[in-house]
């Protein structure tokens, strides 16, 4: 057969930061952490009838023997087995929720379950070995890493530590003569406030690192109210409540500042016991006190149960708010009603036991932790077990396996060991996932290792590189400092030259003030030869002049001798040839002429050559008369240049 559970919404009430605006609805947060087979149960040899996956995030419930064997499936948000560690429970429970503390919301963490079940253990772990925190002090620890941002400031973090034994309310963080004191003057009362319930006179203890908050647990550790049971040696007899109150600042991105007050309440609560499993002689005087424990403890835990059905009707049928919720039964209940529907964030940590004498406790536990859930019911798949009639070989057989045993007991015996098994083979899958998860974590830290050995081969690279460009930059030091030297003996030389240089330059200055005076007289001596030079030079000026006129004459009168000369050599040239003419006329004519025609022509040619000679030397005595060194054209040219040479002197002056 199977049955299924209706799935609801789960309520709880959520505040933003400033704790002002509406409220929004927000999940109850349900894990379970089942713990493994201690020592005792091995040795005995209990069946275990409790399996958990990690991976489906479920717990199956074997009761039952035989034909009447029933196998029921709870599914959570989140289940924890033998093989999740310390760590792996405060991450996937508290982590977030510290977000939210950070964030000024007020959380609860719960630990429900049978007294040794491991729920002290959960909360608080060993308190001497770091690995095996618990979640109170792995909280405190976020809180302060979280608080070391640089967008948080001025932390005020306080903390109280709330027992609650035979209902009676005590203060496990004050001194031993306080408690004397206090229950004198003042007795710890739970009351009515403007922020919920709170117990007026509790101690409240500022602590400024995690380790101040591992000394207030183990000076509370040594207060708290502990007995022997036949479940577990040292179980706790009393509901402890460790409350962690934060007061800070944290800028936001505007440039404001917002002050936030967050609270975490972790809850470590007494393990429940059945009398039968209890079995306390109610006659003898330890074993009364116990019995009176037991039962008030049972009493606060079912007023507990009472007060989350009543809840989880009151949202799954959406019946009126008015209905009255039993908070005030029970002191536990009153002091954790903000933490049961209120403004609270709650997270319950549900533990079992897989042993089959505790599978009512169990069933029980898993039953409240799905009403804790605000859900009807989740999921749950319930199935009978028929086994086939056993031949006698195989009974044979099994009588091998068991070593044995009776006849009578052998189905019996079968289930036994189909239970074992069936534990067996969850353990091995568990072992599987967390092999697989301790794998993931391995190849994590391998790659760190060899990111962080070639980073370290980088930076020894870079070390090499830099004892080299310090060396370097001694070297550069020391020529620097060699250069500096030079530079101040050259200083101190270039200081003498300079004042040899300032003395040299006012000598320098009377010098020049004595030349200035001259200079000025020189100059006024300048200034009239300038006066005398500007008229001599206006009369080479004119001079010039005439020599101009006088050279445009000469060259008009070489112009015209030029002229006459050659036209004196064109009439000479058309002389001599009309003379040649006339001898080749006379010699052609006069072959047979008679001597006088010879003499005659002879008398003609020599008056040629004597006119001819005439020019010539006419045109020679010209030519001198005008290109001789005394010639015209000698002394113009000389008369030019002296009165150039005279103007440039003028200028020179």
């Amino acid at each position: 057969h199977s049955s299924t559970f209706d799935t609801i919404t789960r309520h709880s009430r959520k505040y933003n930061a400033n704790m002002s605006s509406p409220r929004n609805t927000s999940s109850v947060q349900v894990v379970v952490r089942l713990r493994p087979m201690n020592e005792n149960e091995k040795k005995h040899g209990t069946l275990p009838v409790v399996t958990a996956s990690t991976q489906d995030k479920t717990v199956t419930v074997i009761k039952g023997q035989g034909s009447r064997q029933i196998r029921s499936s709870f599914s959570f948000d989140n289940v924890f087995t033998a093989f999740s560690s310390q760590q792996e429970v405060f991450e996937a429970t508290l982590k977030s929720v510290i977000g939210d503390v950070m964030h000024g919301y007020e959380s609860t963490v719960f630990a429900y379950g049978q007294t040794g079940t491991g729920k002290t253990h959960t909360m608080e772990g060993e308190l001497s070995s770091a690995e095996n925190h618990g979640v109170i002090p792995r909280s405190a620890q976020a809180i302060f890493e979280t608080l070391k941002k640089p967008e948080y400031s001025s932390p005020i973090i306080t903390c109280s530590y709330l027992e609650i034994y035979n209902e009676e309310l005590c203060d496990l963080l004050s001194d031993e003569l306080q408690r004397v004191t206090e229950k004198k003057q003042t007795k710890l009362e739970i009351m009515e406030g403007k922020e919920g319930t709170f117990c007026r006179g509790l101690t409240e203890k500022q602590v400024r690192s995690a380790s101040d908050v591992l000394q207030l647990m183990q000076k509370a550790q040594n207060q708290r109210k502990i007995g022997e049971t036949k479940m577990n040696k040292q179980s706790s007899r009393s509901h402890c409540i460790f409350t962690i109150s934060i007061n800070a600042k944290k800028k936001v991105i505007d440039g404001g500042c917002l002050e936030f007050n967050g609270k975490l309440h972790m809850v470590d609560l007494a393990g429940s016991e059945c009398a039968k499993t209890a079995s306390l002689d109610k006659s003898s005087g330890c074993e009364a006190a116990r019995e009176r424990e037991r039962m008030n403890i049972n009493r606060s835990l079912l007023t507990l149960g009472r007060v989350i059905s009543m809840l989880k009707d009151q949202s799954t049928t959406k019946r009126s708010q008015n209905v009255r919720i039993p908070y005030r039964d029970s002191k536990l209940t009153r002091i954790l009603q903000e933490s049961l529907g209120g403004r609270c964030k709650t997270v319950v940590i549900a533990t079992l036991s897989p042993s089959v004498t505790a599978v009512e406790e169990s069933i029980s536990t898993l039953n409240y932790a799905q009403s804790a859930n605000g859900i009807v019911n989740k999921p749950v798949a319930t199935s009978f077990l028929s086994v086939n009639p056993i031949t006698s070989k195989t009974f044979q057989a099994q009588q091998k396996v068991i070593g044995g045993m009776d006849q009578g007991n052998s189905v019996e015996h079968w289930h036994e060991m189909e239970c074992k098994l069936t534990y067996m083979q969850a353990q091995v899958e568990e072992a599987q996932a967390a092999l697989a998860r301790k794998h993931m974590q391995q190849q994590e830290l391998v790659e760190k290792s060899n990111k962080a050995e070639k980073e370290k081969l980088e930076m020894e690279k870079t070390l090499f590189d830099s004892k080299q460009k310090i060396a370097s930059l001694e070297d550069d030091i020391r020529d620097v400092k060699k250069q500096k030297e030079t530079f101040r003996s050259k200083l101190l030389q270039t200081e003498a030259s300079l004042k040899k240089t300032r003395t040299i330059l006012a000598a320098t200055q009377k010098t020049e003030a004595k030349l200035l005076v001259e200079a000025t007289a020189l100059l006024n001596s300048l200034q009239f030869s300038i006066d005398d030079g500007d008229e001599l030079y206006s009369q080479i000026v004119k001079a010039r002049e005439i020599d101009v006129q006088k050279r445009l004459a000469t060259k008009q009168f070489h112009l015209s001798t030029a002229t006459t000369l050659q036209e004196i050599t064109s009439s000479l040239q058309q002389l001599s040839e009309g003379a040649e003419q006339h001898f080749s006329a006379i010699k052609d004519t006069s072959t047979k002429g008679s001597e006088q025609d010879q003499a005659s022509l002879s008398k003609s040619l020599e008056m040629t050559r004597e006119i001819s000679h005439l020019v010539s030397k006419l045109t020679q005595e010209m030519k001198s008369r005008l290109m001789d060194e005394f010639g015209l054209v000698p002394a113009l040219t000389k008369m030019s240049d002296d009165a150039v040479g005279g103007v440039n002197k003028a200028k020179g002056f």
